[in-house]
């Protein structure tokens, strides 16, 4: 039996518009007939991710969301839930005080995505994709609550605009203790756990489910992706990727069918 852990946007949707290519369709649920496990691994909220994957008819037996962050099983049960250390909670609230005025801003409890703060960006707001999932309005006495105390708080974000994102991402690297940043998007910057990823993600499964490493197999196209990449020598990399991700995956690929040529 093998184990196949895949990122969505990017990778199996391709263009961000929820567009399944037949092929890769065809190519998931051939492999699951075939008697192996399919999980996506992504950046999505599960009830972000899940009415998609049921809409189109992708078939699943794990879902890995916030990168890593929340682990569920088919049922929707949680199975993991890495939380932000308390002992990080104020230096998070000194930085998104520092930055509320000039980024958007915003933080994942569990499943469920909270404002920050939100700023007039045309970039984000004019995208239909970000535009999504980007904070609508002001919310900073609730958020320091919630950021301070809440004991699901797992994800941080910021939406930025292109040209400053890699400025961003060096001025928050180191700033909360035992959390790291990284980039999901051209536009979005996420904080977490600095020992969660989706690699985490899938260790959790495979500790729950006892399969060995050299049956994994994982592919996507962004930063948030190379540590699933390289957790197994089956990682494949889409050719439209971000920077690095190449680096960490064995093989390249346009569309995940073509994994089929390799096994």
């Amino acid at each position: 039996m093998k184990w196949w852990f895949s990122d969505y946007d990017g990778t199996i949707n391709l263009t961000h518009n929820d567009f399944i290519d037949s092929r890769d369709l065809e190519f998931i649920k051939r492999w699951i007939d075939q008697g192996n496990k399919f999980a996506i691994a992504t950046g999505r909220m599960e009830h972000e991710i899940k009415p998609i994957l049921e809409k189109s008819n992708i078939p699943y037996d794990y879902m890995i969301c916030n990168n890593g962050a929340v682990v569920y099983n088919k049922d929707s049960e949680i199975i993991a839930n890495a939380s932000i250390p308390m002992e990080s909670r104020k230096d998070i609230i000194e930085l998104f005080e520092s930055l509320r005025e000039e980024y958007i801003l915003g933080y994942c409890l569990k499943d469920q995505r909270t404002a920050y703060s939100r700023v007039e960006e045309p970039e984000i707001y004019t995208n239909p994709f970000l535009s999504r999932y980007a904070p609508e309005k002001n919310n900073f006495e609730q958020g320091k609550e919630d950021i301070l105390n809440n004991p699901d708080l797992n994800l941080l974000y910021f939406f930025i605009p292109e040209a400053k994102v890699l400025e961003v991402k060096n001025l928050l690297n180191g700033r909360i203790k035992n959390c790291k940043a990284f980039r999901t998007h051209r536009n979005v910057i996420e904080i977490m756990r600095e020992d969660v990823s989706k690699a985490y993600g899938i260790k959790v499964i495979q500790d729950i489910n006892g399969f060995e490493t050299k049956d994994i197999y994982a592919s996507g196209d962004g930063e948030n992706d190379i540590d699933m990449l390289k957790y197994t020598q089956n990682s494949f990399a889409m050719k439209n990727h971000q920077s690095q991700v190449d680096k960490a995956a064995k093989y390249m690929i346009e569309n995940v069918w073509e994994i089929e040529k390799y096994l």
